[in-house]
């Protein structure tokens, strides 16, 4: 599933700001969870939610006005696609709003 996330902070800004937020991102977790993350490039953001006993591919694409999120949903869990989406979105909407440098 791919979700778009607009913003107009620049592609370094952004960025920063997700870094920022990550750290936080796991109490957020709805019924706990962990979050394993590392940048393969300065753009790329690879990380692994596991929840619930399943792990959840997600790749962060960070764009000058666009973050682009692509998550493997398991079968196990596509029920909770919209969810899933829901809390990628509105985290990653809150990394953004998070105080500048």
């Amino acid at each position: 599933m791919d979700i778009d996330i607009p913003h107009q902070l620049g592609k370094a800004e952004a960025r920063r700001r997700v870094a920022a937020g990550l750290p936080k991102l796991e109490r957020h977790i709805p019924g706990g969870g962990t979050v394993t993350a590392h940048w393969p490039s300065d753009d790329l953001l690879d990380m692994r939610i596991d929840v619930m006993g399943q792990s959840i591919p997600t790749r962060l694409l960070i764009e000058d006005a666009n973050i682009r999120a692509t998550v493997d949903v398991p079968m196990m869990l596509k029920m909770m696609s919209g969810p899933i989406s829901d809390f990628i979105r509105t985290s990653a909407q809150k990394m953004l709003t998070g105080p500048a440098a």
